[in-house]
């Protein structure tokens, strides 16, 4: 072999090596494991570096970690300010991998053993003095070569609740991770909860020194970056499931945030500052935050003793600060997932803004929150591909699973105008609102508004959606699109109205709206397997027949009758689901083309 021909290999082999993922030391927690060593703790049995128990009584072997906290403290009195007894013993760039699983019964404290003092029996856990900064510290910062892994065991298959390394926060701890701040840090297959039904939102159950509780399930900030969350289940705390904004880069994908009991991710940290940069949450169940869930849970649906905000509590599946974003943006996508049964809004983003933010919201099923079930303000908004039922007012009926008189401290349904979807514009985009099915009762179905005095280089895209209007409170079908001002949105350059079927408006609904310029509209029955009205859940909107174009006349009211199809959707349900209602979108695609 010629030097030339060696040069080649050689720069393959290197391009090769250099392309490859990056990891550093990997650290291990098991049940089985020893005592952490470290200069504090001399006869400690571990450093935590080998995937295997202590053997004997030897100090300082290459084995494993028995408890997680001792990868943030050795177990010595901490004070909070000084390594090795409190600090990561990981460095950037590390993997964690934690054994145990919930199928296995394995479940690790964070925080304090006990409710009134950090040490015991030689052995201290959290800060001294101070319960609530005893969670987890953030960890290290990885770079975008070799980032820092904290993993559950079964990382590399990890879709099923029992699959999942629980970690529990306890006795009052304000977060069990804090991810504030870091960089290039990979989370995953993790159950994170507290032991107690307690919750911080006016419940009835409050939290105080008796109940084993953990305010935040994960705290992020504007400067977290690059941080991915995958296959996480984030239940029961006594706050939000998640708090506080996000920076550049973050990435979730099947995340559960289901049964916290002020909000499931509150992204408001009261200091005023919001998210930016880009934002992705991908297989997503966000339902029934602003309920405590049980403990020990007993019913199929644990969740109770839920609150509005009449009744002290928030309740908002995802909420944020009211900011703009500095530029260039806020950047926010949730994609195929479900936002129902919580105490306030869905998915509300009517306080994102600033140049170049937007929400997105795709292929996803919102139905039974007691607010707007999804909500845009100055953010550009595109909604594309989702399933809305605007039974704001679920949650006013006893519905099966539940614990008995979870819903005894609601009141606020249909709170903010009873409307389904909000839609506020900026000038500088058009908002899309395509592809979409709403089935609605509210007083409106979509109401859209100008983010100042009516301007005309506001507008949006309405095409291809399918509407299905019920009576409402009062004995009347819904307004398929409202304005307080005016609807040139749908008119002015850049807007479209075109390919939509309107079954069942309000009485003084024009079908079609040619006065705002629709095209190819349709006012008969899309023929979808269930057309009946659901008082909580949803049904099947699958099509069943092609529509009749012929007729532009609504025909007579589907029998108004109560179906259960389901309370709640696993996020692979939902991914499921929207396939069967994306032939819907289809067959109205087809029927544009036809026409």
């Amino acid at each position: 072999m010629n030097l030339r021909s060696c040069l080649k290999v050689l720069c393959v082999l290197i391009a090769g090596c250099v392309s490859l993922p990056l990891y550093g030391t990997t650290w291990y927690v098991r049940p089985d494991g020893g005592t952490r060593y470290s200069t504090n703790v001399t006869n400690g049995q571990c450093d935590g570096k080998a995937d295997a128990a202590p053997s004997g009584g030897k100090a300082n072997q290459h084995c494993a970690f028995k408890d997680v906290r001792m990868l943030w403290q050795d177990g010595s009195y901490a004070t909070g300010t000084k390594f090795p007894n409190w600090g990561w013993v990981i460095a950037g760039g590390d993997t964690v991998i934690i054994r145990g699983s919930i199928g296995t019964g394995v479940s690790y404290r964070v925080g304090w053993d006990h409710p009134s003092w950090s040490c015991e029996k030689n052995t201290c856990w959290g800060i001294a003095g101070d319960a609530y900064v005893s969670g987890a510290p953030p960890p290290p910062s990885g770079t975008a070569a070799q980032h820092t892994r904290i993993l559950g065991e079964n990382y590399a298959s990890c879709r099923s609740a029992s699959a999942k390394t629980q970690l529990h926060g306890g006795w009052a701890a304000t977060n069990v991770l804090d991810l504030s701040g870091t960089s290039y840090v990979d989370v995953a297959c993790l159950d994170i909860t507290d032991f107690s039904a307690c919750g911080r939102a006016s419940q009835k159950l409050g939290c105080d020194s008796n109940q084993d509780f953990a305010q935040v399930g994960i705290r992020l900030t504007n400067k977290t970056t690059n941080l991915t969350l995958t296959d996480l289940h984030i239940h029961g705390l006594a706050g939000s499931g998640i708090a506080g904004p996000t920076g550049d880069g973050v990435v979730m994908d099947y995340i559960d945030i289901l049964g916290n009991a002020s909000a499931g991710w509150n992204a408001d940290a009261n200091d005023g500052i919001t998210g930016k940069g880009s934002l992705l949450v991908q297989h997503y169940d966000i339902s029934w935050n602003g309920c405590a869930e049980e403990y020990p849970i007993v019913h199929p649906l644990p969740y109770g003793d839920c609150t509005d905000q009449d009744h002290g509590g928030y309740g908002d599946g995802f909420g944020t600060a009211t900011k703009d974003s500095d530029p260039p943006g806020w950047q926010v996508h949730f994609d195929k997932g479900t936002a129902s049964y919580n105490t306030q809004d869905g998915l509300d983003a009517l306080h994102i803004g600033g140049a170049g933010s937007s929400m997105t919201v795709t292929d996803s099923l919102a139905f039974s929150n007691m607010g707007q079930q999804l909500k845009v303000g100055g953010a550009t908004a595109t909604l594309i591909g989702n399933y809305v039922v605007g039974n704001c007012d679920a949650m006013s009926h006893a519905i099966p699973g539940t614990p008995p008189g979870y819903n005894a401290k609601l009141g606020l349904f249909c709170r903010a105008g009873d409307t389904a979807i909000d839609i506020t514009m900026p000038e500088d985009r058009p908002a899309i609102f395509q592809h979409n099915i709403i089935y609605s009762n509210n007083h409106v179905a979509l109401e859209v508004e100008y983010a100042g005095d009516p301007s005309p280089k506001a507008a949006i895209k309405y095409d291809d959606n399918i509407f299905i209007g019920f009576p409402n409170s009062e004995g009347n079908n819904p307004s398929p699109i409202y304005s307080n001002s005016d609807l040139k949105m749908l008119t002015n350059p850049g807007a479209s109205f075109n390919n939509n079927v309107t079954f069942r408006p309000k009485s003084d609904w024009k079908c079609p709206a040619t006065r705002l310029h629709e095209t190819n509209g349709s006012c008969s029955d899309p023929h979808l397997k269930d057309e009946t009205w659901h008082p909580y859940g949803y049904g099947d909107a699958s099509p069943t027949k092609t529509v009749n174009k012929s007729s532009s006349q609504p025909s007579s009211e589907t029998p108004n009758t109560t179906s259960h199809a389901s309370t709640v959707m696993e996020s692979l349900g939902a991914a499921v689901f929207v396939t069967g209602v994306w032939q819907a979108w289809r067959y109205l695609r087809g029927r544009a083309t036809k026409a």
